[in-house]
């Protein structure tokens, strides 16, 4: 499936509600400084069961255990802010060269929201639910300890 560069897409899933098993939830924001501004990643492994990967301002990933219940959690912040709405396009209201761009990756096993844009946003009830869902994701991360890091990449 090719993605546009400037809008969201989903084929045939389009429009429609979280359905099947979670398998994962990625959001990245860059700038023209930073790679990635933000970055996370909450999703289901084999050999760690539910992880989240994260980074901020160019810092290393780091991969954390996290609880099973996330997944619900996340799932319901989708269906609470309707993101199964989000739409294929969204431009910027003129030529921007530098400033945001950001995506938006949600996985489910018989439906998925993929999204992406430059220096544009969802309507504002839209963005919230995407900002609910990464404040719900970084509280995580505030809550770990040591005990929770599988492990920290480098970021390259």
């Amino acid at each position: 499936m090719v993605m546009s560069l400037f809008g969201c897409s989903r084929g045939e899933t389009e429009g429609r509600r979280p359905e099947g098993a979670f398998k994962y939830y990625e959001y990245r924001s860059t700038t023209m400084r930073e790679y990635p501004h933000e970055f996370w990643r909450l999703e289901n492994t084999q050999e760690n069961g539910l992880t989240l990967t994260w980074s901020k301002s160019n810092s290393d990933y780091t991969v954390l255990r996290v609880p099973e219940e996330a997944a619900q959690k996340l799932t319901g912040l989708v269906k609470e802010h309707k993101l199964y709405r989000l739409k294929s396009t969204y431009k910027p209201p003129f030529d921007v060269r530098d400033g945001t761009m950001w995506h938006v990756f949600i996985r489910y096993e018989k439906s998925s929201i993929d999204c992406s844009a430059d220096n544009a946003w969802p309507p504002k009830a839209l963005w919230e639910g995407v900002k609910a869902i990464n404040a719900y994701l970084d509280s995580l991360i505030q809550a770990s300890t040591e005990d929770d890091i599988i492990e920290v990449r480098p970021n390259r």
